[in-house]
């Protein structure tokens, strides 16, 4: 199998999709301490959510 520069491209961009997909669903499923005031999250974040 020959590897080029576009299948390492690419398959270097999918563990970064899929790691920040993560990174929001953690983020969407934990809440903040109310002294750290976290902001209002967007409408497409609380479609992550998993309970």
């Amino acid at each position: 199998m020959k590897v080029t520069r576009n299948t390492v491209k690419s398959k270097i961009m999918k563990t970064i999709v899929s790691k920040s997909v993560k990174a929001a669903e953690q983020n969407a499923n934990s809440a903040c301490l109310w002294f750290f005031n976290q902001p209002e999250p967007p409408k497409d974040l609380k479609k992550l959510r998993k309970f």
